[in-house]
């Protein structure tokens, strides 16, 4: 991984709205990873991940728990 190619990437998101509008749409890392792959941008869903939680060119890195969850008890019918 380059941290350089995710750095870029990052900067990209903050100055190209309908990008960062895509990428919010996205549920997973690795989504993430491939529409930056069709951008020239080279980084895994892995990779995005491995820096959750940081602050790169002003933007905060998070990761976000998207499994679903099912209740099939009383309550959930």
């Amino acid at each position: 991984m380059s941290m350089e190619e995710l750095k870029r990437f990052i900067v990209a998101i903050r100055t190209d709205k309908s990008l960062y509008e895509t990428i919010s749409g996205s549920a997973t890392a690795n989504e993430i990873a491939a529409i930056a792959s069709h951008l020239g941008f080279q980084f895994t869903g892995t990779e995005l991940k491995s820096i959750s939680n940081q602050n790169i060119e002003g933007v905060k890195i998070k990761s976000q728990d998207t499994t679903p969850s099912y209740n099939f008890g009383e309550g959930g019918n």
